[in-house]
């Protein structure tokens, strides 16, 4: 009898709020380069953004691929 493992699509949390030292609440807004919470958010200026979702895969795939993307010459 074969068993076959079901993955399911991973979840991804929601980051800390970028203030969890004073607050315990998850991110759920980006604001000023930041993910905050909304209460949070009022303490920064800026444009609120919705939370991007991680990335699957590294936008590189290695540190060669990067650097050359990076080169300005």
């Amino acid at each position: 009898m074969s068993v076959r493992s079901h993955t399911a699509p991973q979840a991804f949390a929601a980051p800390p709020c970028f203030f969890s030292n004073l607050c315990l609440r998850r991110a759920t807004i980006e604001k000023a380069g930041r993910s905050v919470c909304v209460g949070c958010s009022t303490r920064l200026r800026g444009v609120e953004f919705p939370l991007r979702p991680p990335s699957l895969q590294p936008l590189y795939l290695t540190g060669r691929a990067a650097a050359e993307a990076l080169d300005m010459d």
